[in-house]
């Protein structure tokens, strides 16, 4: 019988709840960061595609971020707010709070990777002065959230397919 606050990965590997509680949120955080990525530089990329300057661009990210729920008072400020300073609803926050809970669950590469992606914010240079600026970064922020993917793919979900043996080794366990 399985205990209830566990489940059996293998028979030698449990997930307790708190892993599996910092699994979830882990998830849920990159999200959250992917989703304002993705957001950011959509609008970035119409921008440079429409020939429209920063503050245009920062007018139609205050209108995004309002639609989901992302209260930002200045416009100004909307692409400073969506990239790292915005409390919760930041990608610097999210992917922040994934490393944190990916410490707890995460291989060494995983969160490897993850602070390589909070490390392009943190750099001096990061904050764009123009729409093109702001569409590389999100680019390479993308690019960067990729990386992570696989990793959480090669570490938990093992692209390569199962050997007859395997698969009969796991339906006899079963």
């Amino acid at each position: 019988m399985v205990e209830p606050r566990s489940i059996s990965v293998s028979p030698d590997r449990w997930l307790t709840d708190s892993r599996v509680y910092n699994l979830i949120w882990m998830g849920r955080w990159l999200e959250r960061a992917d989703n304002i990525a993705r957001v950011v530089n959509t609008f970035a990329r119409m921008s440079v595609e429409g020939g429209t300057d920063l503050p245009t661009l920062q007018r139609s990210l205050m209108n995004a971020a309002a639609i989901r729920g992302i209260p930002i008072d200045d416009e100004e400020q909307s692409l400073t707010m969506l990239l790292r300073d915005h409390g919760a609803s930041s990608i610097y926050h999210s992917l922040h709070t994934a490393r944190s809970n990916a410490t707890h669950v995460g291989t060494v590469e995983l969160i490897r990777a993850i602070t390589e992606t909070v490390l392009i914010l943190e750099r001096d240079s990061a904050m764009p002065g123009s729409p093109l600026e702001a569409l590389l970064l999100t680019n390479e922020i993308l690019e960067r959230l990729e990386n992570v993917y696989k990793i959480i793919d090669d570490s938990w979900f093992h692209q390569e397919a199962l050997s007859e043996e395997e698969v009969y080794r796991r339906f006899v366990q079963q």
